[in-house]
């Protein structure tokens, strides 16, 4: 995504320079079962998910919390 501030502020007749970062963000996911009663089991890691990851996920920390 382009979050990156394009634009800036500063003085009259002084030139604004100012560096921003290009595509060093890192990934953190949030997964977590919803409730009508609010969220439950959330897990958080750094990077993306993926298939196998989610259902170690359901597997290991959703179900026995529903249980």
């Amino acid at each position: 995504t382009n979050m990156a501030r394009t634009h800036g502020r500063c003085r009259k007749g002084e030139r604004l320079r100012m560096g921003f970062p290009h595509g060093h963000r890192k990934t953190t996911t949030l997964v977590a079962g919803l409730r009508n009663t609010g969220m439950i089991a959330p897990q958080v890691i750094d990077g993306p998910i993926n298939g196998e990851w989610f259902e170690a996920y359901v597997a290991q920390v959703l179900v026995p919390t529903l249980k």
